[in-house]
Parts: C-alpha cells; sequence; structure tokens
C-alpha cells in the first residue's frame, strides 16, 4: 500500500471514530466500516450504544466478584490509557482492594504457622482488628518485643493458589484472542499479560516488597525529608510483612493543617525532587503512588513512602531517553521529542514518519502556547500516548507505569496547591539533569560504553555469519517474515511469473505464426491449406495471445 493508500486508510479511521464518538456509531455498524476501528474505539462504539458510565461501572463490578486476580488486573490495566476509552479507565481507577475481612483466628494460624510460635510469643501486642483488608492481604498493628510498632502485613489463605489458576486461565485466553482477532496479535496481548502477571506475582511475594522498601529507603539515605519504614526482616517471610509503623496523614489532607503558601511549596517541591531521584537518577520508583501511599508527618515535616509492592523499573539508557523527553517539552523542542518517543517504544516498519513527526509537531505547538505553570503535563502525556496509539506504535507497561505515575503526581501537586504546577516546579531539576548529561567526564564515559557495545557488536559479527552459513547448509535456516512482508514478496513473484509468461506466449506466437508462413510458403497441399488454416490460426493464436496479456494487466502486477 503506498503513501496515499495509507493516507486514505487513516482518514477513513478517523472519519468513522468521529461519527461514533458523536453517536453515529450505528451507521459505521450498517454499511460495514467496524473493522477499520481500534479496539478502544471499538469499546467507545459499545458504550455510545448505551451508558459509558454505567458500563464502566459494570466492568468494575465484575473484575471485584471475579476475585483478587481479576482486581489486581483491572488495576494494572487502568494505565494503560493507550488501549483503554477513558470512561474505561476511570472506573478501573476505582477498583477497590477492600473486600470481606479474614477471620482474625485463620491470621493467627498463619502467623503461627509461618513462624512456628503463637502470635503471643512473637508480638507483645497484636490488634485483632485489621487497618485494612485487601484482595491479596490484611494489615494489623502490632507492637514487638522491643517496644517498636510495627504494622503486619499477612497474606490471606490459599490465596497464591487461586492467583496462580486464574493467571493460568488468563494466559489461556490471551492466547485465543491473539489466535482469534488481528488486534489482539496487533496490541500483544499475551505479552501484555505476562508483565502483569509477572507484577501480580511479585506482589504475592512479600520478601520482594521487603527488598523494594529497602532498596527505596538507600535512595533517601542522605534525605532527611524523606522517611521510608524500616523492615524487621526477623519477622518477615514470603507471606508476612513486618515493617516500621508511619504515623502520617494522607498527602492530600494537609489542606486541613494551616500551612502558609511558601510551607505548602516546599512540600510540594520535596515530592517532586524525590520522584525525580527516584525516575531519572536512580530507575527504581514507586508505581503506586496514590495519596494513600504517600504520607506527611507534621512533627517531622516529612514524606513518607509505604505499600512498595508495585515498582517501576527503568534501565539507564530509557532514563536518558525519559529526561531527553521531559527536555524536550519544556523546550518546546519537536525533533527531542520525537526522537525520545522512538527510542521508548516498538515503532513498526510501516510507520509513517512524517505525519508522526506532524502529528506530534502539532501537539507541541497547542501547549507551546500555554505558559509553564499553567501547562497540564497530564493532559500532554495522553496526548502523546494517544499520537502513538494512533500510529500503532506499540507502548510497553513500564513507559505506561512511568506516564500513570506522573499523571497521578501531577494530581497530588494539584491538590496540595491548585496554583502549582509539575513542569514548573521540575524545570531546575531538568535544566540541573541537563547540565549533567553534557558533563565530560559523564559524557566521555557514554561514549566510551556505547564504543564498548560497538565493539563487542563487531566482535560477534564472524561467528554469527558462520552460525547462518552453517544452519543454511543444513537445511535449518529459518526466516521471519511479517505479514506486510509477505505480502510485498507474493506481489514481485506474481510480477516475475507475468512477466515470465509473457514472454512464453509471446514465443509460441511467434512459433506458430512462422509454421504458417513456412507452410503456407511452400505450398503444401493438406486439409489445413484447403479450410484457410493459416487465416484461422493466425486469429485463434492472436485472440489468445491479446486474452493473456489483458489477464496479466488485470492483476496489476507486471
Amino acid at each position: 500500500m503506498g503513501t496515499n493508500g495509507i493516507r486514505r486508510l487513516n482518514r477513513y479511521r478517523e472519519i468513522v471514530s468521529l461519527l461514533v464518538k458523536h453517536g453515529f456509531g450505528y451507521i459505521v455498524q450498517e454499511i460495514g466500516l467496524t473493522d477499520t476501528l481500534t479496539m478502544k474505539e471499538r469499546l467507545m462504539a459499545d458504550f455510545k450504544q448505551g451508558n459509558a458510565q454505567e458500563m464502566g461501572c459494570r466492568l468494575r463490578n465484575l473484575l471485584e466478584e471475579l476475585g483478587p486476580t481479576f482486581i489486581k488486573l483491572g488495576q494494572l490495566l487502568s494505565i494503560r490509557s493507550d488501549l483503554l476509552p477513558v470512561e474505561v479507565i476511570k472506573e478501573l481507577e476505582l477498583l477497590q482492594d477492600n473486600v470481606n475481612q479474614v477471620p482474625v483466628n485463620e491470621i493467627k494460624e498463619k502467623i503461627q504457622l509461618e513462624f512456628g510460635s503463637e502470635v503471643e510469643d512473637v508480638f507483645i501486642r497484636f490488634n485483632e482488628r485489621p487497618v485494612g483488608s485487601a484482595s491479596i492481604g490484611q494489615v494489623h498493628e502490632a507492637v514487638l518485643p522491643n517496644d517498636q510498632k510495627v504494622m503486619v502485613k499477612v497474606q490471606r489463605p490459599k490465596i497464591k493458589e487461586t492467583v496462580y489458576a486464574d493467571l493460568g486461565i488468563l494466559k489461556d485466553l490471551s492466547m485465543m484472542m491473539e489466535n482469534h482477532y488481528d488486534w489482539a496479535e496487533h496490541y500483544h496481548i499475551t505479552d501484555l499479560m505476562d508483565e502483569l502477571a509477572e507484577s501480580i506475582k511479585n506482589e504475592l511475594d512479600y520478601m520482594e516488597e521487603g527488598r523494594n522498601t529497602e532498596t527505596i529507603q538507600l535512595q533517601f539515605e542522605n534525605q532527611k525529608g524523606i522517611k521510608v519504614p524500616e523492615i524487621y526482616w526477623d519477622f518477615t517471610t514470603d507471606e508476612i510483612l513486618t515493617m516500621e509503623r508511619i504515623d502520617g496523614l494522607k498527602i492530600t489532607g494537609i489542606q486541613q493543617l494551616n500551612l502558609t503558601q511558601e510551607e505548602k511549596r516546599q512540600i510540594a517541591n520535596l515530592l517532586v525532587e524525590s520522584f525525580i531521584t527516584q525516575i531519572l537518577r536512580e530507575g527504581f520508583f514507586h508505581g503506586d503512588p496514590h495519596p494513600g501511599n504517600i504520607l506527611y508527618i507534621p512533627d517531622t515535616k516529612q514524606l513518607g513512602f509505604i505499600d512498595l509492592g508495585q515498582i517501576g523499573r527503568l534501565s539507564s539508557r530509557k532514563r536518558y531517553d525519559v529526561t531527553t523527553l521531559m527536555i524536550g517539552l519544556m523546550n518546546e523542542d519537536t525533533d527531542l521529542i520525537v526522537k525520545a518517543m522512538y527510542r521508548l517504544t516498538y515503532v513498526p516498519s510501516s510507520v509513517d514518519d512524517k505525519q508522526f513527526y506532524d502529528d506530534i509537531d502539532r501537539i507541541r505547538k497547542k501547549f507551546s502556547h500555554t505558559p509553564l505553570g499553567e501547562l497540564n503535563f497530564g493532559l500532554t502525556i495522553n496526548e502523546l500516548f494517544s499520537c502513538a496509539h494512533n500510529h500503532q506504535i506499540y507502548i510497553p507497561t513500564d513507559f505506561m507505569m512511568l506516564g500513570k505515575t506522573l499523571i497521578t503526581l501531577e494530581g497530588i501537586v494539584s491538590k496540595i496547591d491548585p496554583s502549582l504546577s509539575l513542569l514548573e516546579l521540575a524545570k531546575p531539576y531538568g535544566q540541573q539533569l541537563l547540565v549533567e548529561r553534557y558533563n565530560p567526564i559523564k559524557f566521555g564515559k557514554r561514549l566510551l560504553n556505547d564504543a564498548e557495545d560497538m565493539t563487542e557488536s563487531v566482535i560477534k559479527i564472524p561467528s554469527q555469519i558462520e552460525e547462518v552459513l552453517q544452519k543454511a547448509s543444513e537445511g535449518d535456516l529459518k526466516v521471519k517474515i511479517s505479514v506486510h512482508e509477505l505480502d510485498d514478496i507474493f506481489t514481485k513473484i506474481d510480477r516475475l511469473s507475468n512477466k515470465f509468461s509473457f514472454s512464453l506466449t509471446l514465443l509460441a506466437f511467434s512459433i506458430v505464426v512462422l509454421g504458417l508462413i513456412v507452410g503456407a510458403t511452400f505450398g503444401t497441399n493438406t486439409i489445413l491449406t484447403s479450410i484457410h488454416a493459416l487465416e484461422i490460426g493466425f486469429i485463434i493464436a492472436f485472440l489468445m495471445f491479446l486474452w493473456i496479456i489483458y489477464s496479466i494487466i488485470k492483476t496489476g502486477r507486471f
């Protein structure tokens, strides 16, 4: 398909999408253009037929009733604004972990099973009334033998068996969907489910959550303004996590305090700086920073981070690209934004680079006229994700988690003080990162690392060529071809075969004509000459020749 064909198809999709958006989805369905819609647009079309909020609410209720695995699945899918309509996202964000409490005798049995001792022998005080009951675990207040106040998270009995069984079913369903639906294969549903499954399994391992907590704690060991709970390993197992109790307010609850504008700005600055450190310096960040997981401690004027079961990770290369993206947004540089988007996502070869650049530039211009302090960073990120989605660019879950984290962070900052802006607060740190990026020593280290990688790749080339040749000689060489490339190959084969057929037909026609001419010249008296075989044979051969030429031209592949 040529460039004009792609643009025409994109325009078709745009028209169909707008018909659905404005309530004319029935026209799309009647004339058979539903296949031009993406999964997200089809969901929107279904919602337009009824009440979108009601449909989203029903989906949320369904997931809650299906149990813990599906609740976690819904919560993790709520970060995929590139796949699901905003109505669905909003409902999934409301998914609650609050479920029926586990009877305290079962909690005590679990503690006894894990530690080999009665609850009274492990803790000098244990509050039988839970402070929170979630789909995977239940939290109780307790006191250690050294009088340290702690929070004890106890995993629900047999929850692992239930979750692992559900994950197996989801894996099967995702594979079935990819086998039956092109859109499921395009969006890598199986890979997405694998990522979600890995995330849920990590949340089931309380030792992993303990290690995450200590990693975040080490990030801020020299930052007195951040408090991360200490983990008590002697009282922690795979299914029980004991951590220091932090007494504080929800971060959004500081409005109850009589704080000055300057004090609010200091809190917001501390929050932004802490996440800049986690995301861009360390590449290891709190993946679920909703207001309930970030506390403000009035007595010490600290921020407390809790519930670190969900963690986002960024490699050094991705941190570099995320920094490029933020600098591009701050400096209104389309080239930097596009470069970062290409490096952070999976871009298919069929993408129209110029059109994608123009769309990103349009988004950049749209927000360039907005003062930095008034710029809605969350809206900008969503626009970038939507643009990538429209060009069939796949966005990895870790990047989506980062986007969701920044959007949540922006919401918290605006609740602390509506006059504050995330990008405005982040700009000084962005400029500092820009200076550090071009620091001669760090720049030299990056060049050295790149040179080492390139040298390693060059060294591997001979062995890789030898391996390919060996497989080719053994007839075991496999070539992976995409559907788009396969179509191009078939087209070229058709053209070659048509040209070959044309040559053979022309040769045969020439031989027939030559034979007839020779026969007529020597005047051989046969039955054929008596019935004007020359004229008849010529006409038949000529008509066959025309028919073959017409058939070849009709295919358009000559």
